[in-house]
């Protein structure tokens, strides 16, 4: 990439943003918002995996997961919980296959 405007486009970029704003947001806001923005930023990378080649229908399960399920932390933090347990457990899963 040689322009800056490039550099705004990509999603690898987007990414890091995202992550580094992120963690400056986390400093203020609800506990439980960190690992929203974490799940959140998962899904993204599952984004650029689909674009790239690189996400297996199993992943592709888990950003459907996360989509479904993330706005639990607005109004039922314990099964916000949950869901990140079911959601590692998924991700074991699959690492367990390879």
């Amino acid at each position: 990439m040689k322009s800056t405007e490039s550099i705004l486009n990509d999603d690898h970029f987007k990414l890091l943003a995202f992550l580094i704003t992120s963690a400056r947001g986390c400093v203020g806001e609800p506990p439980l918002y960190g690992p929203l923005r974490l799940v959140d930023a998962a899904a993204r990378l599952v984004e650029i995996m689909k674009k790239e080649g690189k996400a297996i229908p199993e992943i592709i399960e888990l950003q459907k997961l996360i989509e479904e399920k993330k706005d639990l932390v607005m109004y039922d933090e314990e099964e916000f919980i949950k869901f990140l347990d079911d959601l590692s457990k998924k991700l074991a899963e699959i690492i367990k296959k390879q």
